[in-house]
Formats: structure tokens, sequence, C-alpha cells
């Protein structure tokens, strides 16, 4: 039987053949299949590529549709040139000048207090009328941008383009904070006398800041009162401030006669080393009056225009709101030999010429000294003294200016608000 038997066949051959056929109709099955996918998702890509960078920017789906219904091709690849306009609706509300939606965007952050239709108009205006003028003028984009975020105008543009101003006869004033566009031809004119910028827009800005000047109808209130260096007088004024560091001074610093032995506590800590060095000269100083509050000046105030009359409370006596002991870091000195009434006033003391000599390596100045009452207002007064730090009034001792001189050719102007 064995020898009948029928051998068994191996067909493994043909099987694996055919299930790799299956399987290759299979994968290129598949592969078409993920082509088919792949053009079609090209075609929607291609297709609604802007839409898609649309949304890619940040811009909603219903803020992306409304883009791609509004403008054609070339406009949205305008839009999509500049970063995201977050107000961008509106501009499509008020304008179809798609190439100037970027400088609404701008514009807008630097005067959210227009309405966007009278943005529109201003922004229009300058971009299309006062720009182009003032690139002829020599002016780039990011300085007229510069100058618009310095607080510039449509009016104050429009200044430089009626009067031919180039970019380089602008630059130098603009450098000085505080400049005003329309005041240019003015400094200008100042600068061939002071040969300054600083000074030039300062003082065309501020001129009452020159006593000789005259006073100015306009009230600024100082914002930053705490700095050593804050201008007070008549146009610059303190109102009710009172310093939160005062200290009272030590009694054997102090005159019998002083009713207001208070001061910032920097500059007591410098009277205290100033008197304590004079001592050891042989010089006796006293603090004869500090901090005043502005009912005390007040108080003074009226008290002496009662006594003397208006014009003299006015050459001799600040305005309340503008006295310099109101900051307390102004001083009045006097000597023991003043006390004891061997001399009759600290002018005539040799106190006084050792203080004209040495208060600058302590931070003082003598304020109102001989033949300046033009500038400060103040006639002499060889007993005031203000604090104003070493390295200030070493250079004010040195350059023999006054504060008011110092402010103008350095630039420090109080921070205010007008009343």
């Amino acid at each position: 039987m064995g020898l009948f038997r029928k051998k068994k066949m191996d067909y493994g051959y043909y099987s694996s053949y055919s299930s790799k056929r299956r399987r290759l109709r299979v994968d290129r099955a598949a592969l078409a299949v993920i082509a088919g996918i792949l053009l079609v998702v090209g075609i929607v890509v291609y297709f609604n590529f802007n839409r898609i960078q649309f949304l890619v920017k940040g811009y909603s789906w219903s803020t992306t549709s409304e883009l791609v219904r509004s403008f054609d091709n070339d406009e949205e690849k305008e839009l999509l040139s500049h970063d995201k306009m977050t107000h961008i609706l509106k501009w499509i509300d008020n304008s179809n000048k798609v190439t100037l939606y970027d400088e609404y965007e701008r514009f807008y952050a630097l005067h959210k207090e227009l309405a966007y239709d009278d943005l529109v108009e201003v922004a229009d205006y300058i971009f299309e009328n006062q720009v182009p003028t003032l690139h002829q003028l020599g002016y780039k984009d990011s300085t007229i941008w510069k100058m618009l975020e310095d607080g510039a105008g449509k009016s104050d543009l429009q200044y430089l383009v009626d009067n031919k101003l180039s970019n380089s006869q602008t630059a130098p004033f603009r450098k000085v904070k505080g400049y005003n566009l329309k005041k240019i031809n003015d400094y200008i004119e100042k600068y061939k006398e002071v040969k300054d910028y600083n000074y030039a827009v300062n003082i065309v800005n501020y001129p009452f800041i020159v006593s000789s000047n005259g006073d100015t109808k306009e009230k600024y209130d100082i914002t930053n009162p705490d700095d050593l260096l804050t201008l007070v007088k008549k146009g610059f004024y303190l109102n009710d401030y009172e310093p939160k560091d005062l200290v009272n001074v030590d009694s054997e610093y102090v005159a019998p006669t002083c009713d207001h032995p208070q001061l910032r506590k920097v500059a007591a800590n410098a009277l205290i080393k100033m008197i304590k060095d004079a001592e050891k000269e042989d010089m006796h100083l006293l603090l004869n009056s500090g901090y005043r509050s502005y009912e005390e000046q007040t108080k003074i105030y009226d008290e002496t225009q009662q006594k003397y009359g208006e014009v003299y409370a006015k050459e001799y006596v600040a305005t309340p709101g503008a006295s310099e002991h109101q900051t307390g870091l102004g001083i009045d000195m006097t000597s023991q030999s003043v006390v004891d009434k061997q001399r009759l006033v600290f002018g005539d003391t040799v106190e006084y010429k050792w203080v004209v000599k040495n208060c600058a390596k302590y931070g003082f100045i003598i304020r109102f000294t001989e033949g300046t009452d033009g500038i400060t207002g103040i006639s002499h007064e060889p007993w005031h003294l203000r604090y104003v730090g070493k390295d200030v009034a070493k250079e004010i001792m040195n350059k023999n200016w006054t504060l008011e001189e110092y402010c103008l050719y350095k630039n420090a102007i109080p921070k205010y608000k007008k009343d």
C-alpha cells in the first residue's frame, strides 16, 4: 500500500506569490488613495492659501471670511505682509485704502480718543499729503513715527511742511525732551543767541524760568516734588505737597529763634556734616529755618504784603506753593555771632564767607546770589541755601550758574500737569 500512496504536493511557493500579488495591489490602492487625498488637500490649500495664512496670523474664522470676501488676492497679500490688526474690521468699514490699514492701526494706538472715522480721515491726510513732502525734506518713516509718538499731530507736521523745515534743521531740537514742532523756528532763533539746544528749547517753552521775562499766566503743578532738582518758583507750583521723609534737626544745630527745624533727611544729614566741619575751623553755623508748609508760607506772604505792600512781598517772599522751603531742601542759615547780636546779618559774617566757599562740598548752593534776581526773581539772600546733591552743587558753583540756568542747560525741567 505504501508503494501506491500519492505524494502530497507542496503549493507553498504558489501561495506566497499569490499573497504578495494581493499585498502589492492593496499597497498600490492605498498609495493611490493617499495621492488622491494629497491632491485634494493641495487643491484646497492652493485656493485657500491666503485664508489659511490669515488664520495662522491669529484672525478669527469670521474675520478671515470677511477679509477674503472683501479683498482681491493682491489686497489680501498686502494685509498679510503686516502683523495682525486688532481693529481691521473697523478699517474695512471706514476705508478701502488697504495700503494704509497698518498706518491706521499704529496711529490708533497713539490716538485711542479719536473715533474710527475721524482717525481714518486724519491718518489719510498725514500719510497721503504730508508724508511724501516730509520724505522730500529728509524725514524717514521711522523719524515721522517717532514724532507722532512724541505727540505730534497733523497741524504740527503741517508746520514743518509749510515752513520747509528739513530733518537736519529740526533733529537737534527733537532730541530735547519736551520740544514742540510748532516752536522750531523760535528754537532756531534762540539757539543763535545761546548756542545750546537744551537751553534754546526750554527758555522758549518756559520763558518765565528767567524771571525778567515776566510772570506766566500758566500754572504748572509739579508732579515729581521729591526730585532733588525740582525747580520751584512762580510758574512751577507744589500746592499742598509735604515731604514724607522730614526729620527734626537736633537742637544743638538749630538757632533758638528757629520755629521750623525740619528738613528732608538727606538735607538734614548734609547740613549737620557741614556744621560739624565748620565748627572744626571755629565757624559756628546754625539752622534758622527749614521746612515750611503751604499754609505757613501763605501766612508769611500775607503778613509781609499787609506790612510792606505787594511790590515788596513779591520781591522778597516766595509765592505760596513756589517756596523752596516747602521742598524740605531749602534752608535759612545763621550763625552764633548773629544770635549773640555780635553781627547784624548773616551776610556780614565770616561764617557766610566760609559757606560760600565750602557749601558745594556738602551738596548745597547759595540759591539767590547777588545780581541774579533777574533770573531767580528773588533779591540776594545770602542766608538761603538749597540742597541739590554734591555733583550738581559743584557744577553750579564751577560754572557760576543759578539753579534756573542749570535746569535750562541740563533739561532738568520739573514734571507737571497744567492746572
